[in-house]
């Protein structure tokens, strides 16, 4: 039986609302994009025509977006253009995630030593703990194993760098701070400004990490100093391979690193992820500004690269 012309009318106004409805922008998720597009304005890169058109291109679409989390791959790619391959989003679930797997007493690794015939390696695999907890731990089993080897390393020491993806460089910094010579070691410049790490007596004094980032000093160790790595050295190893640019008896070995070597900083958003965003560049303690691979100092292949660190050592012995 046909529906009256009234219910008719009814139905079509009711199709229409529902259309507008679905149609209609979130605003919540529209004020998480501009927000999150706040946070990118200080990235290396913002101030170009290449962002300012990412920018315009994707906001809208994203704007419109139904959910926050269908905004991610979108803000994802934003960054990136703010700030160059070395920013990207972290969703909530990446942020638990790390957390967990750094957290006190969670099983990530630590600096260990080995050592052979008056050299010591020093292992330094990559940090992402941000807890204070975790953070000692990380520190003090480098350092605890630096000591215990001290008396044995007759010759001098391997930093090996190879495998360490990166992450939190301060605390890195903070178990090799005992081989570098005292003073600003590496910094990250951002315009003409450069904040400083500076290390003085085996410890370090202050970072751009911020005043809980300092560690105490009294162990020094004065010692010729590879450091071993490969195309896996990368972001924060490669700021601990950049602190040791410059100084006397020391020499990088192995394969040119990633080239990330940039600054970033971590920007939070409201529902937990972050922007991991570049803002500034490497710099070292001679005032050379990095954005690129560290090329080695002598470039060996995978393999003989360990015995090639050794050598280099040796010849260094006083």
């Amino acid at each position: 039986m046909p529906l009256p012309r009234r219910a008719v009318a009814l139905i079509g106004v009711m199709v229409l609302l529902s259309g507008c409805a679905v149609d209609a922008p979130n605003d919540d998720v529209a004020a998480y994009v501009d927000a999150a597009i706040a946070e990118m304005r200080d990235g290396i890169h913002a101030d170009t025509d290449e962002f300012r058109d990412a920018v315009a291109q994707a906001a809208p679409e994203l704007r419109a977006k139904p959910t926050i989390a269908e905004t991610y791959r979108g803000l994802d790619q934003l960054a990136a253009a703010a700030g160059g391959p070395h920013s990207w989003l972290q969703t909530p679930a990446d942020v638990a995630s790390i957390t967990t797997q750094n957290a006190p007493g969670a099983p990530f690794p630590v600096p260990t030593v080995s050592t052979r015939d008056g050299i010591s390696m020093l292992t330094v695999p990559g940090f992402q703990g941000e807890d204070r907890d975790a953070i000692e731990q990380y520190q003090s089993a480098g350092l605890e194993a630096m000591r215990a080897a001290a008396p044995s390393t007759t010759c001098g020491w391997i930093i090996d760098l190879r495998t360490n993806g990166g992450g939190s460089a301060w605390p890195m910094l903070a178990v090799v701070a005992p081989l570098l010579d005292d003073g600003d070691v590496v910094g990250l410049k951002r315009v003409e400004t450069v904040h400083w790490a500076t290390v003085a007596n085996g410890g370090v004094v202050s970072t751009p990490g911020g005043d809980d980032t300092a560690t105490p000093g009294g162990f020094r160790v004065d010692a010729p100093v590879a450091l071993l790595t490969s195309g896996m050295t990368n972001s924060a190893a490669e700021i601990v391979a950049i602190a040791f640019a410059g100084q006397t008896d020391a020499v990088r070995v192995g394969k040119p690193t990633s080239g990330m070597t940039t600054g970033n900083q971590v920007r939070e958003l409201s529902d937990g992820a972050r922007i991991i965003l570049t803002t500034s560049y490497d710099v070292d303690r001679t005032g050379t500004v990095y954005d690129g691979p560290l090329a080695p100092d002598i470039e060996v292949a995978p393999g003989p690269d360990l015995e090639a660190a050794r050598a280099a050592v040796r010849s260094r012995c006083a």
